[in-house]
């Protein structure tokens, strides 16, 4: 399962969440109490560097003098980041351990959240904002290689967890922003979540002592045996790899489509004739379906043994949803609603970065590059919707352009979900029941 030894279950007899591994499930809570705590404060703080601070952006440009660059930079800098730190999260991880990758995240997180609210510079706020998305980003990849190495026997069940918990992440700092901010100001309203990330950093450091104390004991009785380790996956072999490729690429499609909608749906109502407060209304019907969908994507994901279909819906319900909205604007609600539906295309990929590997190591190196590529595109949506609505005047060129890359999402999800090898096994061969 790892190369790292844990007093955690992960030397315990434990299954995958796929009842067909025919290996035995125990109890969720023996010797795992710390680590769920570590999962839970994990998930909801890897988006609040976000949303906690938009609803106070106007407030913090004024006082802070930021220019529009400088706030069309801000926009940018979270799918940036979370890109850049996608790519170096597996180095992270293979080089040291997905438990040490955790705390630093949620210390980076938490070091860039408070100084920045600590600060008059806006250089440094804006270094410092990095800092915190930089540890967030960690903190995407590293989730599912942890509940792959200590939770292999409730993989499902943990992993929709993690999934509504980083959703929950999202809604929360939203809504607390202004009543904190009324209360006490913006800077404590937005460096209050990272307490949370200080206090996520505990388990995780708990658990590195508690592997360090295993490993001497092991030394001194001179009867640790090796643990079984998967091949060291870089970019050069990802890229070989068609389960690889495809779920990067079913990712990207994915975040290009969702952050170019968070960008510019609401305009895209109110140019069709809608009133800001009716363009608002339907939006939030868009966000609002991200919750349930990370609630039964990853259900279904674990319990079907052909996946393939969940994943062309997923891809579809995008130009579904903006042919509608050409044809039919007046139905905004229902387009947003189809369209939102293609939220549950997030957690359906963290649930195949486990499903397709056999090793933390692999789970980590498969989120890296489709969190690394996802995220970048991510940062391409809403650039190519404002460029292509200059050109045209209009928004029907870019909801055409969006609905065409339901194309490629569909190419990389069959990619994804093709088979019944795992990632690892391309490149070296092991054991079907290994790091299971």
């Amino acid at each position: 399962m790892s190369t790292t030894t844990s007093s955690a279950p992960a030397a315990t007899p434990a299954a995958s969440a796929d009842a067909a591994s025919g290996l035995t499930k125990v109890s969720l809570w023996k010797g795992r109490i710390g680590l769920i705590i570590g999962i839970v404060l994990l998930g909801i703080t890897l988006r609040y560097a976000i949303t906690g601070m938009s609803p106070l952006l106007t407030t913090i440009r004024e006082e802070m003098g930021i220019d529009v660059a400088g706030a069309s930079f801000l926009g940018m800098l979270p799918t940036l980041s979370f890109g850049v730190a996608g790519f170096l999260a597996p180095v992270l991880i293979r080089r040291w351990s997905p438990e040490l990758t955790a705390a630093l995240a949620m210390l980076l997180a938490a070091a860039g959240t408070i100084g920045r609210a600590m600060t008059d510079s806006v250089p440094l706020f804006f270094v410092l904002s990095a800092v915190a998305l930089f540890g967030m980003g960690f903190g995407n990849v590293v989730g599912a290689p942890l509940v792959k190495k200590y939770f292999p026997d409730r993989q499902g069940a943990m992993l929709t967890v993690f999934a509504l918990l980083m959703q929950a992440g999202a809604t929360l700092p939203a809504m607390t922003a202004i009543p904190l901010a009324d209360a006490a100001g913006w800077r404590f309203s937005i460096a209050s979540w990272g307490i949370i990330s200080l206090l996520a950093a505990l388990p995780w450091i708990v658990q590195l002592v508690k592997m360090r104390k295993d490993r001497n004991a092991a030394s001194a009785t001179s009867t640790a045996a090796a643990a079984p380790t998967g091949p060291k996956l870089g970019l050069g072999q990802l890229i070989k790899s068609p389960i690889a490729v495809g779920t990067a690429l079913f990712y990207a499609m994915a975040s290009l489509n969702t952050y170019a909608m968070l960008a510019w749906m609401p305009t895209i109502f109110q140019d069709g004739g809608m009133s800001e407060a009716d363009a608002a209304a339907a939006f939030s019907v868009f966000t609002f379906l991200t919750l349930p969908m990370a609630a039964i994507t990853p259900i279904l994901a674990t319990k079907l043994k052909n996946v393939a279909p969940v994943a062309v819906i997923l891809a579809l319900v995008f130009p579904i949803g903006y042919t509608g909205i050409i044809i039919a604007p007046e139905q905004a609600v229902l387009w947003a609603f189809i369209a939102g539906i293609g939220g549950g295309a997030f957690p359906l990929a963290i649930t195949m970065f486990n499903k397709r590997t056999r090793t933390p190591q692999g789970s980590a190196s498969i989120a890296g590059f489709s969190m690394g590529t996802g995220y970048l595109f991510g940062t391409l949506g809403p650039l190519l919707g404002g460029a292509l609505f200059a050109a045209t005047g209009g928004w029907t060129a870019a909801l055409v352009v969006f609905g065409l890359t339901s194309i490629l999402a569909i190419i990389g999800g069959l990619m994804m979900t093709r088979g019944k090898s795992a990632l690892e096994d391309k490149f070296a061969p092991v054991n079907a029941e290994e790091g299971k």
